[in-house]
């Protein structure tokens, strides 16, 4: 290949849309805080994907949802946290259907 055929590519997180994301400015939710996993370095790039997935939504103040959620504090019942992120991700997923369906039929 020659050198002026030759394309420089940067490691790093980016967005769908190819915009570099830096990891210190994707929001921590309290929920990520008060996991076992958080500052675990073998888990730091699968939680921070998840975070930049839903960062839009967290900047908006809507529930970050983590199902690998490990509560540091063994009084928090993990069971009812994750049964209130399932009943919102079905609210979510229900509501987006009723708008792709309505705007189907138009």
């Amino acid at each position: 290949m020659e050198d002026n055929q030759r394309r420089i590519i940067r490691g790093g997180y980016f967005s769908d849309d190819g915009k570099e994301i830096n990891p210190l400015e994707v929001p921590l939710p309290a929920l990520c805080v008060s996991c076992v996993k958080y500052n675990d370095a073998k888990e730091e790039t699968p939680c921070l994907l998840n975070r930049m997935d839903q960062m839009d939504k967290i900047r908006n103040g809507e529930k970050f949802l983590c199902f690998a959620y490990e509560p540091k504090d063994p009084l928090i019942d993990k069971e009812k946290v994750l049964h209130e992120m399932e009943e919102y991700w079905d609210k979510q997923n229900k509501e987006y259907l009723k708008k792709k369906k309505s705007s189907e039929v138009k």
